[in-house]
């Protein structure tokens, strides 16, 4: 029996199903031009969620860019909220790694950059991907690259027992702050594009999927198998490691920053200052007053650039000088205002 949505859709085969919601296969009745449908389902929803869901599809249905699949309907409907888009007719990356193909780095850095491009346009209007993985990600036909299927729900996933069920169906690609509650930012859709990348280059990703894998990597969460990513260039490999830094201060500002060193072939030095500057903070402020019984110094080193080795005496010995100096500055203005 044929399923029809608004009239105008024709539901076909279900091709994806998660908690929340399932994924088809359609056409427009008439033209039997092929799109794709995702339902939500009913017992996810509410009032409240409805309209806010409803706004984030008005703002995507806005976004026109080549590199971005096309929302072209969504609302709420007898079947629960649903949004269409274009079917992108080629293969999604997923495709192409679980057949084994040898992506190679010169067209996984051509992968790369038509995404970050892609994720400019839509983080400068203030949309986040929250989802962005090889099945998420196609290469038509003509050879363009498109990412498709942004969340739209994620305040459904807010509630703790909706992340736990989410984190446990398909959390390989979730960054280390939203594993432990932070929602989905341009830093975790940077975190995901760089597991990408590194899974193009070494074709394998050794993450355990689930909760008791998304446990460890919340305790360890870099999963670069460093041997195997060294056959590669020495910028791709700063790339993949700078993106995938546990902490979101040190990954990549922007898509724009990793597109520019993938273009350049090397991370820029404004970006290594960023990083140096970092350190440094956490060096003097985090790590400060920590007990040093032995009096050794701690050694900083940024992706073997930059060393820089201080000594939290000569710390403390700074802040007595700049305090003593600061009094003393004082005294001075003080005799000076009242000797008048």
């Amino acid at each position: 029996m044929e399923r029809f949505l608004k009239s105008r859709y024709r539901i076909g085969e279900n091709i994806s199903e998660n908690p929340f919601s399932v994924t088809y296969q359609g056409n427009f009745i008439g033209t039997n031009k092929p799109v794709i449908i995702k339902i939500y389902k009913r017992g996810t929803l509410n009032s409240n969620l409805i309209n806010r869901m409803k706004q984030k599809v008005k703002e995507l249905s806005c976004v026109t860019y080549h590199g971005i699949a096309k929302l072209i309907d969504g609302d709420y409907g007898w079947q629960g909220f649903y949004y269409v888009r274009e079917y992108v007719e080629g293969q999604s990356l997923q495709e192409i790694l679980n057949s084994k193909q040898a992506i190679g780095a010169e067209k996984a850095q051509v992968i790369a950059i038509e995404v970050c491009k892609a994720l400019e346009v839509v983080h400068a209007k203030g949309i986040i991907h929250g989802e962005l993985k090889p099945s998420n990600v196609f290469i038509s036909s003509k050879g363009m690259i498109k990412i498709a299927d942004f969340v739209i729900e994620g305040e459904i996933k807010e509630a703790m027992p909706q992340k736990v069920i989410s984190i446990m169906d398909n959390g390989k690609y979730t960054s280390p702050e939203e594993l432990t509650g932070s929602p989905a930012s341009v830093s975790s859709d940077i975190y995901a594009l760089g597991l990408i990348i590194y899974e193009m280059l070494v074709s394998s990703l050794s993450i355990e999927k689930g909760l008791a894998g998304s446990l460890k990597r919340v305790k360890n969460a870099n999963p670069i198998n460093k041997e195997a990513l060294a056959a590669f260039p020495r910028y791709l490999q700063e790339i993949v490691v700078k993106a995938l830094q546990p902490d979101p201060l040190r990954r990549f500002l922007n898509a724009g920053e990793i597109r520019e060193s993938l273009e350049k072939r090397n991370i820029n030095v404004a970006m290594i200052a960023h990083e140096e500057y970092i350190n440094l903070f956490d060096n003097t402020v985090i790590r400060y007053g920590e007990e040093d019984e032995g009096g050794e110094a701690e050694s900083l080193e940024d992706l073997g650039r930059v060393k820089l080795r201080w000594g939290k005496e000569k710390h403390r010995n700074w802040i007595l000088a700049y305090v003593l100096a600061a009094a003393i500055l004082s005294g001075i203005l003080y005799a000076f205002v009242f000797a008048r």
